[in-house]
């Protein structure tokens, strides 16, 4: 299966989602283990658990812990629904920014309370491979991506994680859009990378206002960036 294009887990998603539709995972059934997955659709581990995280918040599978992810009945997925937002409207940006704002800075907050030193390195880890992609000219949206949601794993509180999920898919495409411009505008991408390093300073010194205030000036500058018509 080829998946060259910039959006992998949402075409890895739609590839297993009809998998699961024609049967080859039936309905109580377990999903295979990462590496055999990895290597039947053709894909990396991070794609693939991208887009295992937007199966799970479509209510397609569950994961359970120590046992894997199993298909769900269609009686047992969830209902609620999301309208994407356009990631070229001005408005839409603002929108999703304000919802952003809310929920990211309440996460950080409490991700500065409780987070777990594996969760903290691997907070450090996604800082190193953005910086590594701005080092090479290029963009880690990826990399963005996993950021938010390790600190909304962080939070220990499962509906940030599974709310985050479900979201991430409709705003990876406006952070995917936003590091692209900033990848063009010479120092912008540092500027960014202060922005994330100062959240992960304030969780790495477990200060819930300065994690919650550098999440939400880094949203809105994000949102700014975004929705400037000529530019970030």
């Amino acid at each position: 299966m080829s998946l060259n294009s910039p959006s992998l887990p949402e075409r890895l998603m739609q590839a297993l989602s009809a998998d699961i539709g024609a049967g080859r995972y039936p309905v109580g059934s377990q999903l295979p283990i990462e590496p055999a997955l990895c290597e039947h659709y053709g894909v990396s581990r991070t794609v693939l658990r991208e887009a295992m995280a937007r199966l799970k918040a479509e209510g397609l599978i569950e994961t359970r812990q120590g046992r894997g992810s199993f298909v769900l009945a269609p009686s047992a997925r969830t209902p609620f629904r999301f309208e994407a937002p356009a990631a070229d409207a001005t408005a839409s940006v603002v929108e999703l920014a304000e919802l952003r704002l809310g929920v990211e800075g309440t996460a950080a907050a409490l991700a500065a309370e409780r987070r777990s030193p594996a969760q903290l390195d691997h907070l450090r880890d996604c800082l190193r491979r953005m910086a590594d992609a701005d080092g090479a000219g290029g963009a880690d949206a990826d990399a963005d991506l996993d950021f938010h949601r390790t600190i909304a794993e962080a939070t220990g509180n499962g509906h940030y994680r599974l709310f985050m999920d479900y979201l991430g898919r409709f705003y990876a495409s406006a952070i995917e859009a936003a590091r692209q411009r900033s990848a063009r505008s010479t120092g912008l991408p540092a500027v960014v990378q202060r922005e994330h390093l100062a959240i992960f300073d304030a969780i790495e010194r477990q200060s819930p206002k300065a994690a919650e205030a550098a999440m939400k000036r880094h949203v809105m500058a994000a949102a700014r960036r975004l929705a400037a018509p000529d530019g970030p």
